[in-house]
């Protein structure tokens, strides 16, 4: 298998894109606006031509280049370009302007690769265990695991709890649109239509939901020029061994952390960077020094935030349930190529399955040697105007959309999804539940309708004692539990405050 595997990934077309992906990813990541679900929904139509190891080199790499890329423009604007480098702002904003900006973009890039590493191992030991568990999966047991996954995001929403599950139910509620998944009869919410037959494509729905919107917000910030510190010429960017071996504990907290934030569905590496800073500032020696441009304070957010990136793998791989939102727009390419991931993954396309592991290692090299040797290039791509990028971003959205079916109708549907995103976003409702639902939305209800059929009642279902019934029972407790929480927490305040 290994021989395979090899065989498989090392091979030019592969090799070129996964390239092409850290490259391109890096160019989005960098570009404050631009993040890992844009780019890599812009590219879900390139993917019809490409087979799917193709697909997933091209995929993987702009996933890894994007996490990575949004450090240039956090440390030498102090505007992150994703929400996974806001904490890298906190130091590398400050050491730029103190003439450091070559030392905060080598440690920033070097962290980034140790966290993907460190990340990627642990897909590789996980993976596989979680999917030979989850193949003793029942229909029961794969819906008590979806749920627990929408369940989870909402609830790790914090203060927006309500609105994650509101969301949640608006992603259901689109999915629902078309022809049952199950007895391939019933049409639902067609209102007559032939063009809703089929429901709504998933790419117009997350090239809506995600890109139209963050175009329609900078659409009034298009004149804005920024001013960024300089960054000196060298041929590879990279810390000296002394530094790296000052913070490799830091490092490997981060690492750790946002591995095991990653696993987690819904959370992502904006969470993983803050609460890993937060940690890293609590533990060091100096923690008077964080905030001024202190080399700890970019290595424990750059190593968390990219350790992200293989922790989402994981669930994504073994159990078919994606852990972050780009891994979720990751899950939907895939199974735009007819490839489902989950356990069965493993069992009928094991080289894909494996293969997947090494395209990570590679996608994070590739990456890092990218960006520690053009550094200097990248930072003068996040100063471009506004106005010239964005329109070409629109024309992208436009284009890959008419391309998937030559349905007009499509286009109509990418504004509706598009002004769906924007009132939401406004709003202050989160994405990614509605995104998450969207595709784990016909796998929720296959696998109830199944279960259901199976056990003869729903509570026929609840009566069997299975790992399904445990993650039920979970997802109806956690939202219970977390309110409970915030009303005692706010009682304790009250009393304090009296």
């Amino acid at each position: 298998m290994l021989s395979q595997v090899f065989s498989a990934v090392f091979r030019p077309d592969v090799l070129c894109l996964i390239f092409i992906g850290v490259v391109i990813g890096n160019i989005f990541g960098c570009i404050p606006g631009l993040n890992a679900p844009i780019a890599i929904a812009l590219a879900l139509p390139i993917t019809f031509v490409l087979n799917s190891f193709q697909s997933v080199a091209l995929i993987i790499g702009l996933y890894m280049g994007c996490t990575a890329g949004g450090l240039i423009s956090a440390i030498l604007l102090k505007i992150p370009g994703t929400a996974a480098n806001v904490a890298t702002t906190f130091d590398g904003y400050p050491m730029a302007q103190q003439g450091k900006a070559t030392e905060a973009l080598s440690y920033g890039s070097f962290a980034s690769l140790f966290g993907g590493m460190f990340s990627s191992v642990v897909l590789l030991l996980m993976a596989p265990i979680l999917a030979n568990l989850a193949l003793q999966f029942g229909p029961w047991e794969y819906f008590g695991t979806a749920l627990l996954a929408l369940i989870m995001v909402c609830t790790l929403m914090g203060e927006r709890m309500l609105k994650g599950f509101i969301a949640v139910c608006f992603g259901l509620l689109f999915t629902c649109v078309g022809l049952s998944p199950v007895d391939g009869v019933a049409l639902r919410y067609t209102f007559g239509s032939t063009a809703l037959d089929s429901g709504f494509n998933l790419i117009v729905v997350i090239v809506g939901i995600f890109a139209l919107p963050e175009l329609i917000s900078n659409s009034n910030k298009m004149d804005d020029t920024v001013l960024q510190a300089t960054v000196k010429r060298r041929k590879f960017y990279v810390p000296t061994l002394a530094t790296v071996k000052r913070n490799l504990k830091v490092m490997l907290n981060g690492s750790i952390l946002g591995t095991f934030i990653g696993i987690l569905p819904g959370m992502g590496g904006g969470a993983a960077s803050l609460i890993s800073y937060e940690q890293a500032r609590r533990t060091s020696a100096h923690p008077e020094l964080f905030g001024t441009g202190y080399e700890e304070g970019i290595f424990c957010c750059e190593s968390a935030n990219n350790a992200t990136t293989g922790g989402a793998l994981v669930p994504m791989l073994a159990l078919g349930v994606p852990g972050d939102t780009a891994s979720a727009v990751i899950m939907g390419a895939l199974m735009l190529q007819g490839v489902t991931p989950g356990p069965l993954l493993s069992m009928d396309n094991s080289l894909l399955f494996n293969s997947v592991f090494l395209i990570v290692f590679l996608a994070n090299l590739l990456m890092w040697v990218f960006q520690a040797s053009t550094i200097r290039w990248m930072a003068k791509i996040a100063v471009v105007p506004k106005y010239i990028l964005f329109p070409i971003v629109a024309l992208f959205c436009i284009a890959g959309t008419i391309s998937i079916r030559n349905n007009p109708f499509d286009l109509a549907f990418l504004m509706l999804f598009g002004i769906i995103g924007y009132i939401l976003s406004k709003n202050d409702y989160p994405l990614a539940p509605f995104i998450l639902a969207f595709i784990l939305g016909e796998f929720v209800e296959s696998n109830l309708r199944r279960a259901i059929t199976y056990y003869g009642s729903f509570g026929g279902c609840l009566k069997v004692p299975s790992i399904g019934t445990l993650f039920f029972f979970l997802a109806v407790a956690l939202p219970i539990i977390s309110v409970a929480r915030r009303i005692y927490a706010s009682r304790q305040k009250a009393k304090k405050k009296a």
